[in-house]
C-alpha cells in the first residue's frame, strides 16, 4: 500500500515543506520562541517543554523554519507510531499501514506545520502510548519506565496529557485486571517527578499555569450551543464526512480489544472537550493529541472502501495545499484595502519595519503578538505594556514597571494613538508617525511614568484577575505580588 501511494505521500510532504518555508511566523510561534530565549523552569501559560525544545534547537539554528522542522518530522513519527501501536494491538499489518498513511495524507497533517506546544504534547504522548501498550505485551519493566518518561515529557508540554493517560489506565485495568497494577505503578512513579517539577515551578511562580488554565481562561465564559456544534463539525472535519460514511457502511465486526483501547484513549478527552464546548470555543489544535486514536477507528473500514477513503483524502488535502499556496504567493498589495492590512504587513514585512523602528529603545507594544513578532525579527526584547489581557503575560515577569518611572520609553502601535489616554499614565507624551508601505504606524515617546495611576489602571486589575491565588492553594513565592504589593 505504501508503494502504491508513495508518489502522493512524497508530493504532500514536499508541499508541506514548501508551506513551512512560505508561511510567515505566527504570533504564538514568536511567543514560544521568546520562551526559548528566556529559559525557565516554566512559563505563565503552559508547562515549559516547547520553550526548552526551542532553546535546544536554537544551538543549531534560531530560525522559526528550523523549529517547524520538528513539527514536520514529528508528524512522520506519529504516523509510524500509529502503525506500531496497532501492530501491538494485534491488528493486521495492512490495516495498520492503512491508518498510518491516512494520518500522513490528511489535512490535519498539512496543518501540523507550525511549532506550538501541541506538537511535543502529541509526539511524546504517542511515543508514551506505544511503550505503554508494549509494556503489557512484553511484561518488561523497561517499557513501563519508557512509557512514564515520555508521558512525563508530554505532561510538561500541556496538561491535556492527563486525559490520555487516564483513559489508558482505565483500559489497562479493564483489560488486564490485577496484572496491570505493577506496570501502572511503575509508570506513575516515573511520571511523578515531572508533575513535581511543574508543581514546584507553580508554587514559586504565582501558580501561573493553574491560574491561567483554570481561572483566567474560564472566568468570563458563557454558554453558547454554537460552540458545541462547532466542536462536532471539527470532529467531522478531522474524520471527514466520507470517512464517517464509509465506517458506518463497513459494518465490520469490531475487535473488542482494539475498540476498547481506542475508546479508552480518546473517550475522556472527547467528553471533557464536549463539556468545555458548552462555554468555550474548542480549537482544532486541541484535538491533535487524540487524533492518532480517532484515526485508529478506520482499522474497521471494509476493504472495498479503503482505496476510496485514501483517494478522497488525498484530493481533500491537495485542495488545502492549493488554497494555502494561492494565499501565500498572492502579492500582499492586493490586500491593501483590507482592514487587517497593517497586521498583514507586520507579519510579512517585519524585517523592514524593524529597520524603521530600530532607533527607538526601549520599545514596547500594547499586545503580546506584536511584541513577540517584533522581538523575533528586531533581535531585541520588546515587551507588552498597558494591557490587561489574560494572554501573553510572560512579560509580567520580564518587565518591572517600577523601573520605568524615570525612563523614556517608546510604545509601538499599528493604530492611531490616543495621546490623551497616554497622558493619564505618563507626564510627557509625543507621538511619532512611521510611514511604511503607504500606511502609517505610530510610536509614542513617553516619559515620567505616573506609577500610582498605572498601578490602579493596570497592576491592580492584573492582580485581581491573574494573581489572586485561591486560599486552598499553599502560598509560595509570587514575583508579581512580591514586586508590587510588598
Amino acid at each position: 500500500m505504501i508503494t502504491k501511494y508513495k508518489r502522493h505521500i512524497l508530493t504532500i510532504l514536499f508541499f508541506k515543506l514548501l508551506i513551512i518555508y512560505l508561511l510567515p511566523i505566527t504570533g504564538d510561534e514568536a511567543y514560544f520562541i521568546k520562551w526559548g530565549q528566556h529559559l525557565s523552569m516554566g512559563y505563565y501559560d503552559h508547562p515549559p517543554m516547547v520553550g526548552w525544545l526551542i532553546y535546544l534547537m536554537s544551538f543549531i539554528n534560531d530560525s522559526y523554519i528550523t523549529f517547524r522542522l520538528f513539527s514536520f518530522f514529528s508528524a512522520i513519527a506519529i504516523a509510524f507510531l500509529i502503525y506500531k501501536i496497532l501492530l501491538e494491538l494485534k491488528v493486521d499489518r495492512d490495516s495498520s499501514i492503512f491508518v498510518g498513511i491516512l494520518f500522513l495524507i490528511m489535512p490535519i497533517d498539512i496543518l501540523i506545520s507550525l511549532f506550538t506546544n501541541d506538537i511535543p504534547l502529541a509526539l511524546f504522548g504517542t511515543i508514551g502510548t506505544y511503550f505503554f501498550v508494549k509494556s503489557f505485551n512484553s511484561h518488561s519493566v523497561k517499557y513501563s519506565l519508557l512509557a512514564g518518561l515520555f508521558f512525563g515529557l508530554s505532561f510538561l508540554s500541556k496538561y491535556f496529557l492527563v486525559f490520555l493517560v487516564s483513559g489508558l489506565f482505565i483500559f489497562a485495568l479493564y483489560q488486564y485486571k490485577q496484572k496491570a497494577i505493577k506496570n501502572l505503578l511503575i509508570i506513575t512513579i516515573t511520571i511523578l517527578p515531572f508533575v513535581i517539577q511543574n508543581l514546584y515551578f507553580n508554587y514559586n511562580s504565582c501558580w501561573n499555569n493553574i491560574m491561567f488554565n483554570f481561572f483566567a481562561r474560564t472566568k468570563d465564559l458563557h454558554y453558547h450551543l454554537i460552540n458545541v456544534l462547532t466542536y462536532i463539525l471539527i470532529l467531522l472535519y478531522l474524520l471527514t464526512p466520507w470517512g464517517v460514511y464509509f465506517l458506518i457502511k463497513s459494518r465490520t465486526n469490531f475487535k473488542k480489544h482494539t475498540l476498547t483501547f481506542i475508546l479508552s484513549a480518546s473517550g475522556i478527552g472527547l467528553i471533557v472537550f464536549l463539556v468545555v464546548s458548552l462555554k468555550a470555543k474548542i480549537g482544532l489544535h486541541w484535538l491533535l493529541l487524540l487524533m492518532p486514536y480517532l484515526l485508529m477507528l478506520f482499522v474497521f473500514t471494509a476493504d472495498k472502501y479503503k482505496e476510496k477513503l485514501i483517494k478522497y483524502n488525498i484530493y481533500f488535502t491537495y485542495l488545502h495545499i492549493l488554497i494555502l499556496l494561492v494565499v501565500l504567493v498572492m502579492p500582499i498589495t492586493l490586500l491593501k484595502e483590507h482592514k487587517k492590512y497593517k497586521d498583514i504587513l507586520l507579519f510579512t514585512k517585519t524585517k523592514e519595519i524593524c529597520k524603521k523602528i530600530d532607533k527607538y529603545d526601549p520599545l514596547f507594544t500594547t499586545g503580546y503578538t506584536s511584541a513577540s513578532i517584533l522581538s523575533y525579527y528586531c533581535k531585541k526584547d520588546i515587551s507588552m505594556i498597558l494591557n490587561n489581557s489574560k494572554y501573553g503575560r510572560l512579560d509580567d515577569k520580564l518587565v518591572n514597571v517600577k523601573n520605568l518611572k524615570n525612563k523614556t520609553i517608546y510604545i509601538f502601535d499599528k493604530h492611531k494613538i490616543d495621546i490623551n489616554k497616554l497622558l493619564e499614565i505618563f507626564q510627557n507624551v509625543e507621538v511619532i508617525q512611521v510611514p511604511f508601505f503607504n500606511q502609517i504606524y505610530y510610536i509614542a515617546k513617553c516619559s515620567n511614568l505616573k506609577y500610582e495611576k498605572y498601578k490602579k489602571s493596570y497592576l491592580d486589575i492584573q492582580k485581581e484577575r491573574f494573581y489572586t491565588i485561591p486560599s486552598w492553594l499553599p502560598k509560595g513565592e509570587c514575583y508579581f505580588l512580591d514586586r508590587y504589593y510588598k
